[in-house]
């Protein structure tokens, strides 16, 4: 076939990206015919309908210019955040904020006045920026690394082959290799590439769920509906479309670019906030009163004659400075890390990806759960559960008592009358091509033949491939919505079969007798007319699909059927119950998420009937409860009062729209509730993006839903949600543990500073580098014990926290207080004893801490900071007596035995091992 035309490449595009884009976008059928129709618009875009692109548009300048003109097919996805923007974001924190603050004040003070510089005061500032930087780099580190696995899971499934048109030749090329004016090739199973204008094509018709929510295939033609989107797949037939828009421009990319967009602060987030100012101001309260009883004391010692020494002031306020870094848990921001990066990788072995790291802690306060019925809720496949042949109600199929020439019969009907096709997929399941109720039959003619029924051929292949093979097909009957059934042609015997199947109610009128599951045939009753419609009733009742299945013999010859199918006189064979099942293990994670507090609803398309069917058998709804059952369009007509008044009642939402979805998110959100929301489809981003914890479906989702969730389920699966809310609320609990823990610590640092500077004590007995050493890593080695230990599944018999429970109870702050004044009380007393074998203490509430291993941590280092003055006092009298040989040989060689012999130096008891004159390394040097 020639080209339509072969124009010189210097011509310039009639149409731009701008302007195929609105018209997508706005579905504006009267811009296409403007532009000629879909000729018109292949010539514009100089390519041609038969033969694709061809000749010089295919030379690398031509396709420059094509590019340049209309882009590339590679979707914009928001660029991932560099480590250094990541650093950027860590430095966002309050806790690092004042610790930078502390940092440039000592730093200032301790290298800039000589007296600090030769005492080395600076290494204070350098400890509390090194502080900083591990807190910083770590978190920067732990989101790098996750952002970068999210980006390989995508980029596997960007890469899908397409087949285009160029040179009249068919070609293989990836999806990022499509341009505008590419003929693609599409048939039943395909995913559409980019958005394109239909050509040509036999009964084509496109799955748009993933981008307008509904669930029925869309029919393409000229007349009614040309645009193909992007992201949508091919549900039956075939056909040709040209290109007219990619990449950004696409509906895909459209809908990508709103959701380049800073993500809302977590619950977490906002306790964290408010514990870090009220421990601030706490710290920075002291401080100031701990400067205004130094200088009250200078003014005091001024005035009776003890001089007036200015560099003092510094001095108060480099003390100042201490107690405000000594109260902030330098800690806090690691510890709440590494506890959120462990559970982050547990929860990727229970198949939850996290994409946010505060979304493991979020799911834990989570009270409401909003969950798509399809792929979560059930096994997203379409399958027979029930079935009425014979005269006979079956709730197992197959049945053992069919006879092999009924099933085999069953069996034919079922193969040669369908354009659906199943696909062994790469993880071991079963791909569904074509129509899903037609999958469900023929995935039952797989099990008729496990079950060995039909003495159906053995083979590697699907049992439904030889059954077409078998038989050729003379004339095929199309589904039609004014028919409401589909029938197929096959010689046989000189004459045809006619197999048909349809909708129930009207394919059982048309039959006159009924095969019996034995393989003998009867005339069909007006008593079994009466019983078939009540099997369909009550299956349909139920929530089930009906498809009624039947054929008749025909005398004539192939060539003498005419266009009108002789659908009369017809031979039941049955009736089958179709639905899309629910998981096995979909009943018992709603009750562990009814257990834990957490409301589930379920939000799907489905009408009420079959949604009310599903949800009372996920234990979504239970006799007894309170819980509504209401559809989208009645939903949406509701005032704004009347629907925050049954926001958190729902418990089904049946014929709603993704609009819907998003509606009652904000809503439940506006009252105080904290949400999590699932979703597969692109028009599900916004729900997934505004809800506190978004769940994109790892298998079903499209990339644009798992581009604005903050949790990926990689099996699709509700259990996978169960497991979320445990290690949520396990997060919790430990951040809990550890604050008790560390704010006793810096509770009675600050206390004891505050105590020492007012009594005028000089140098505090608490600095901040022994301190920081205390908080980085002591502390962080707690934190992280206290962040690994597995969740006890006592957990979920727990209500939620919700959005406004703080970090710290009152229960944990009278515990902090009473074990704080403690330890102040009582500061030398001998607390580290051993416990007796078999002692057992009380722990209530989140007090789960050792009060002894506090105070012994705290005894140790004061201990160790009185030690070291000692050492440096003693060295500095070494210096002194270096000059006097004399007196130096008279105190190393009698004072010091005196000292330990009598046992007075400082209240220590003499040496008892080896020999009593043995003296301190110190004394004797």
């Amino acid at each position: 076939t020639l080209p339509l035309f072969d124009a010189p490449s210097s011509m310039a595009f009639e149409l731009t990206a701008a302007e195929l884009e609105e018209a997508v976008t706005e579905r504006d059928k009267d811009a296409i015919n403007k532009a000629g129709g879909h000729l018109g618009i292949a010539e514009k875009l100089k390519t041609d309908p038969k033969v694709g692109l061809c000749g010089t548009e295919l030379s690398e300048e031509s396709l420059a210019r094509r590019k340049e003109a209309f882009g590339v097919n590679e979707f914009e996805y928001p660029p991932p955040k560099s480590f250094l923007q990541l650093c950027r974001d860590a430095l966002d924190d309050l806790t690092v904020q004042i610790l930078c603050v502390a940092a440039i004040i000592s730093l200032g003070i301790g290298a800039g006045l000589p007296k600090h510089r030769e005492e080395y005061g600076y290494l204070e500032g350098i400890a509390i920026v090194i502080v900083v930087f591990v807190v910083v780099f770590l978190q920067a580190y732990i989101d790098y690394v996750k952002e970068q696995k999210f980006r390989q899971l995508n980029s596997i499934k960007d890469n899908y082959a397409v087949k285009v048109v160029r040179n009249g030749e068919v070609h293989a090329v990836t999806a990022g290799e499509v341009l505008v004016g590419d003929v693609v090739e599409l048939s039943a199973g395909d995913k559409v590439p980019a958005d394109g204008i239909f050509l040509e094509g036999s009964k084509l018709r496109a799955d748009e769920s993933a981008m307008t929510g509904e669930p029925i295939g869309i029919a393409k033609s000229h007349d009614k509906d040309p645009f193909l989107l992007s992201g949508t797949t091919i549900s039956e037939g075939s056909g040709r479309m040209v290109v007219i828009a990619v990449g950004s421009s696409s509906q895909w990319g459209v809908i990508l670019k709103t959701l380049i967009v800073e993500p809302s602060s977590t619950p977490l987030q906002d306790r964290l906030d408010v514990l870090v100012v009220t421990v601030g101001n706490f710290g920075i309260g002291a401080a100031i009163a701990t400067f205004i009883a130094s200088m009250i004391r200078w003014i005091v010692d001024g005035s009776e004659g003890k001089g007036w020494d200015g560099v003092l002031i510094l001095d108060y306020l480099i003390n100042s400075v201490t107690i405000v870094v000594v109260a902030i848990p330098e800690g806090l921001p690691l510890a709440i890390t590494l506890g959120l990066a462990f559970a982050m990788r547990k929860m990727m072995a229970d198949q939850n990806l996290v994409r946010r790291l505060e979304a493991c802690e979020t799911m834990g306060s989570a009270t409401q759960l909003n969950a798509d019925k399809t792929g979560t809720l059930t096994q997203n496949r379409m399958t027979v559960t029930d079935a009425y042949l014979g005269g006979t109600q079956y709730d197992s199929v197959p049945p053992d008592d069919i006879s092999d020439e009924f099933a085999a019969l069953l069996a034919e009907s079922i193969c040669v009358n369908s354009d659906a096709n199943l696909a062994h997929n790469e993880n071991g399941t079963v791909d569904h091509i074509g129509s899903k109720t037609e999958c469900a039959l023929l995935q039952l003619v797989e099990d008729l033949r496990s079950a060995g029924k039909g003495n159906l051929p053995e083979s590697s292949n699907f049992a439904y491939v030889a059954g077409r093979e078998k038989h050729d097909v003379a004339q095929r009957y199309h589904f039609t919505s004014a028919r409401k059934r589909m029938s197929t042609a096959v010689p046989m015997n000189g004459g045809v079969r006619l197999h048909v199947k349809g909708a129930s109610e009207i394919v059982v009128k048309l039959c006159t007798k009924m095969m019996k599951t034995d393989g003998s045939v009867r005339d069909f009753s007006p008593e079994d007319l009466a019983a078939a419609e009540k099997a369909i009733t009550a299956m349909a009742s139920t929530g089930l699909r009906t498809l009624c299945i039947a054929y008749v013999d025909l005398d004539t010859a192939p060539s003498g059927l005419s266009d009108e199918p002789p659908e009369a006189n017809l031979t039941l064979l049955g009736i089958t119950g179709i639905k899309d099942p629910i998981r096995p293990e979909t009943a018992e994670a709603v009750r562990l998420l009814r257990q834990a507090g957490v409301i589930v609803r379920m939000v799907t398309g489905d009408n009420k009937l079959t949604a009310e069917a599903i949800a009372r058998e996920a234990g979504i709804l239970e006799d007894g409860d309170d819980g509504l059952i209401l559809e989208g369009p009645v939903f949406r007509k509701m005032s704004q009062s009347e629907k925050e008044a049954v926001a958190v009642k729902i418990r089904v939402l049946a014929r709603s729209s993704p609009a819907d979805k998003l509606m009652l998110c904000n809503l439940q959100k506006s009252l105080g509730e904290v949400v999590s929301v699932t979703g597969d489809g692109t028009n599900d981003a916004p729900a997934l993006k505004d809800a506190d914890v978004g769940f994109a479906l790892g298998i079903a989702g499209t990339e644009i839903a798992k581009e604005a969730c903050d949790i990926v389920i990689l099996d699709d699966n509700i259990q996978s949600m169960a497991k979320a809310v445990l290690w949520g609320r396990n997060v919790f609990q430990s951040i809990r543990k550890f604050l008790q823990f560390q704010l006793v610590v810096n509770v009675v640092a600050v206390s004891l500073n505050f105590i020492s500077a007012a009594a005028g004590i000089t140098e505090l007995p608490l600095a901040a580098v022994p301190l920081l050493w205390v908080n980085m890593i002591m502390d962080s080695m707690g934190a992280l014990a206290l962040a690994t230990e597995p969740p006890s599944p006592h957990l979920m018999e727990r209500k939620p926290f919700g959005r406004s429970a703080p970090l710290v109870n009152k229960e944990m702050w009278r515990n902090i207080v009473v074990m704080s004044l403690y330890q102040l009380i009582v500061p030398r007393a001998p607390v580290c004893r051993a416990r007796p074998p078999g002692h057992r203490r009380e722990r209530r509430g989140w007090a789960l801490q050792d009060s002894s291993r506090q105070l012994c941590h705290l005894q140790r280092l004061r201990l160790h900071a009185d030690l070291l003055r000692d050492q440096q006092q003693e060295d500095q009298r070494v210096e002194r007596l270096r000059g006097h040989p004399e007196l130096a040989h008279f105190l190393f060689h009698h004072l010091p035995h005196h000292w330990h012999a009598s046992g007075v130096h400082r209240g220590r008891r003499p040496h008892r091992r080896g020999s009593r004159h043995r003296v301190h390394e110190p004394h004797r040097r």
